[in-house]
């Protein structure tokens, strides 16, 4: 089984991808290939069984096209469209593992970008797939910020067309938990907070983006976990779980 791990720069992909895996490995004893697909990365936590950097990097990239930082990293996508058949046959690519794929920081490669659609696409042609989206639990501190990037895992479930498990991360950092309950359960509680904070148009934009996510909230229930305290990791599993049994896919 793929499980593609994604979110906004800084929201804890890379330390969730390497801290699961150990728990997987450890705890379930299952078999587990780490993919990092980030080839701007200087410094993992983890070691990948595939490595996008030793077929090229950002820095690299820059050098031979002459590109800043931001193209370098669109010019990086388009090669791994170019190489996705060798990159897809590589050994840690095997779906008889559980394969945990650790993606850019920037989220637009895959949300804007058709090469990290057809990665995806490729993806499910070989088994099951699932998309983990990562909303920074420590936006929960300004309301806004918070049910912004939680439309952001919906757009991402439309564009890659995969079942898209929510999760909470930095659990421990999370500064009001009622916010955090509030989205899990009950949206449109949030309304009034929300809506007080802006004006005019921008109050009913709000209100529509909470309707918006209590009427495409998945029957996967979001999950709350923290890298750094091992914490959720049960859970994660048991609703990643979920997602292949109900797809009859468990490769």
């Amino acid at each position: 089984m793929y499980v593609v791990v994604a979110g906004m720069a800084g929201s804890g992909k890379t330390s969730l991808v390497a801290a699961y895996a150990e728990w997987l490995r450890g705890v379930e004893g299952e078999e587990v290939s780490i993919v990092n697909l980030d080839p701007g990365v200087e410094v993992l936590p983890y070691k990948p069984d595939f490595d996008i950097r030793s077929m090229f990097t950002v820095s690299g990239i820059m050098r031979k096209y002459g590109l800043g930082p931001n193209g370098a990293l669109l010019k990086a996508s388009e090669l791994i469209a170019l190489n996705i058949e060798k990159i897809l046959g590589h050994p840690a690519f095997d779906p008889g593992r559980t394969v945990l794929i650790d993606t850019p920081g920037q989220l637009e490669v895959f949300l804007f970008r058709r090469e990290g659609r057809r990665f995806v696409a490729e993806l499910k042609r070989r088994g099951g797939v699932a998309t983990v989206f990562l909303v920074d639990g420590s936006l929960a501190g300004d309301v806004t910020d918070f049910v912004t990037s939680w439309v952001l895992g919906l757009l991402l479930q439309l564009k890659l067309d995969t079942p898209t498990v929510p999760v909470i991360s930095k659990a421990d950092l999370v500064p009001d938990m009622e916010v955090v309950e509030k989205i899990v359960y009950d949206p449109l509680s949030l309304r009034d907070m929300v809506v007080g904070r802006v004006s005019g148009v921008n109050a009913d934009l709000a209100a529509d983006l909470l309707r918006l996510i209590a009427d495409y909230q998945q029957s996967l229930r979001p999950v709350l976990v923290s890298a750094r305290e091992r914490r959720g990791f049960e859970e994660l599993y048991s609703v990643i779980h979920e997602v292949f049994c109900s797809c009859g896919d468990l490769s």
